[in-house]
């Protein structure tokens, strides 16, 4: 993505300036260029997305704020925007994670969103191949057990969980759309996650609101956890995560919860298979 290195210039000093008032001076300052000028809204809108990716938080909750503003005066959305403000969620700070979020709930009204949703939905299932990478190292270096990277990783699939909760909520439509897309088998997985907190919690949270709003969920996650867990889940889904064994945390790590997509409106409910049914 080149930028005119006018705008990328300004760019970078938001990115790399150490002074919090400095980078808020320079962010009025692109704000200002993306309003006052057809010229520069495109350039400053590419900016902004470049700089998601950057290490300093600050700088990427200023970039957020503003691209909210600058999308829509910009218009159609810039395909790279997707896996950038995906990338975000992963940050740590709070403040940083809550302009993600209400970038993406922006998104969706724009032709990005079936490929956000689908990032979205991905993003509840930790990558195998990471972990596996990361326990490997862990054996050979003691010190390793307390890589960024993983955390990092986790961190996401909650952020990822919350939001998905936030956008089911405010739309229904939206909410089909994300349960045609696996959303119900990828929240078991998290709440699976034993090794963030979290991220369980969040997961729980988001599939409470699905199986209390969708009775086909209610039945599938019924019969994938069983009667006795999804009890549990019922009775305080925001507590479960401290109330499992180790095979029930298996049972909904290896869920193959798998519902039709013509079957997911509310008011649709058939009778299911009692015995052999796909998931």
């Amino acid at each position: 993505m080149k930028l005119p290195f006018s705008v990328r210039s300004i760019a970078e000093f938001l990115a790399n300036s150490k002074s919090e008032e400095t980078q808020e001076q320079v962010q009025i300052l692109l704000d200002s260029l993306g309003h006052g000028n057809p010229k520069y809204q495109n350039q400053v809108y590419k900016g902004l997305i470049a700089l998601l990716p950057c290490t300093s938080p600050k700088a990427q909750q200023l970039s957020l704020q503003t691209l909210r503003t600058v999308q829509a005066i910009v218009g159609a959305a810039h395909p790279g925007i997707v896996d950038a403000v995906l990338g975000v969620l992963s940050s740590m700070h709070l403040e940083v994670q809550y302009e993600a979020i209400q970038l993406i709930k922006d998104l969706t009204a724009y032709e990005v969103r079936p490929v956000l949703l689908k990032g979205l939905v991905e993003l509840l299932k930790a990558p195998e191949k990471e972990t596996a990478k990361v326990k490997g190292r862990a054996l050979e270096d003691p010190a390793t057990l307390h890589l960024p990277e993983p955390l990092s990783v986790y961190i996401q699939q909650a952020a990822a969980a919350k939001a998905i909760g936030m956008l089911a909520k405010d739309s229904t439509k939206l909410a089909e759309e994300m349960i045609q897309l696996r959303v119900v088998h990828g929240l078991l997985c998290a709440m699976g996650n034993q090794d963030h907190t979290t991220c369980q919690r969040q997961a729980s949270i988001t599939l409470e609101y699905f199986v209390r709003t969708f009775p086909i969920v209610e039945q599938h996650v019924r019969k994938a956890t069983g009667e006795t867990l999804f009890q549990l889940f019922m009775r305080d889904a925001k507590t479960l995560y401290m109330n499992v064994d180790a095979v029930q945390v298996d049972i909904l790590a290896s869920n193959k919860v798998n519902i039709p997509g013509s079957l997911a409106s509310p008011e649709r409910m058939p009778p299911m298979e009692e015995e052999g049914s796909t998931e």
